[in-house]
């Protein structure tokens, strides 16, 4: 055999034996980050590490005044509603928190993670807080834990915002992928459940309307944080079909209620889900309020831009009776 044979093969062999051992690290749970190192690295100087209900939650209480609580999204954390808080602190009580298997909070104690349970969790934070009624804010898959608690919870609620919310059964729409993207979610189930930053590069991308905003710093974070609840046990939804209450929830929604949409959002588009979500809305005092130039991920995007509307609508809410 030549020279260049033998060292080709060599070059062969080691990689295929390298990347072996990647993917029986990454299946192993080996690359899963200590949770010191996250919370050193993700936590905020207010952050509270309490159990609510036997639920480890991770949460952050800001400001004082009427309280409102921040639900975010899916894979996301609180950290981003930052540019949420600053706008509101200064009349509001806010309290975000990272949901049950996502940020730093723990897995749900009975591997429970739909709409039904997370207005359960809900009920209780409020109750740990000692809150009698606060406002409630939804974005993306939050929204349909944070309906449902409005619709049977009326004495508790005093106002709704809802923001790029599924208004029904979520429709999966084509959405373009780049060649990274497609060669992550090739290779992802390799991984059983650890997921490259590649892979969470592109989920970002997808969903932001401004791309170049989907800094490494971030797809670090996301990477970190999600990596993190690789192999907690998760129960199917219930009926399988995640928001196939929220119709009825939104024509049991009765305190003043803002839908905020983003013009770019390529999951719930505005044209779909907000004019539904608008139409079912049982609530007198309701509007649809669109946010230009903004992907998906509204808070984590465009937190600015959107913490105007919800300020003036909260702060209208909370204090009209100021301007009498």
């Amino acid at each position: 055999m030549k020279r260049w044979q033998r060292w080709t093969g060599g070059v062969l062999l080691a990689g295929a034996l390298g990347c072996g051992a990647f993917v029986l690290a990454a299946r192993s749970g080996w690359l899963r980050p200590d949770d010191a190192d996250l919370r050193a690295r993700y936590g905020l100087p207010n952050s509270q590490f309490v159990s609510v209900g036997g639920q480890a939650l991770h949460l952050v209480d800001e400001g004082s005044g009427p309280p409102v609580i921040l639900v975010h999204g899916s894979y996301g954390s609180l950290r981003m509603w930052r540019e949420w808080v600053d706008a509101l602190k200064g009349r509001h009580r806010v309290i975000r928190f990272d949901r049950p298997g996502m940020g730093l909070s723990g897995p749900s104690p009975d591997a429970r993670y739909d709409g039904n349970a997370e207005a359960e969790l809900i009920g209780k934070l409020a109750d740990h807080l000692g809150l009698k009624r606060f406002s409630i804010v939804g974005t993306s898959s939050s929204g349909e834990g944070v309906a449902h608690y409005a619709a049977i919870h009326p004495e508790r609620v005093d106002a709704v915002i809802l923001a790029n919310i599924a208004a029904g059964p979520l429709v999966m729409r084509p959405q373009q992928r780049s060649a990274m993207f497609k060669a992550a979610a090739f290779v992802d189930p390799w991984f059983k459940g650890w997921h490259t930053p590649a892979l969470w590069r592109g989920v970002l991308e997808m969903n932001y309307a401004d791309k170049a905003r989907v800094t490494p710093e971030l797809v670090r974070e996301w990477t970190d944080l999600n990596n993190r609840t690789q192999g907690w046990p998760r129960k199917p939804w219930p009926g399988g079909k995640p928001f196939a209450g929220t119709p009825a929830d939104l024509k049991a929604i009765t305190a003043p209620t803002l839908l905020l949409w983003s013009d770019g959002d390529p999951e719930t588009p505005v044209e779909d889900d907000g004019q539904r979500a608008l139409a079912l809305l049982a609530a007198k005092d309701k509007a649809l309020v669109t946010v230009p130039n903004c992907g998906h991920m509204m808070p984590q995007e465009c937190g600015e831009r959107s913490a105007g509307p919800a300020k003036a609508f909260l702060d209208r809410v909370h204090f009209a009776a100021d301007k009498r």
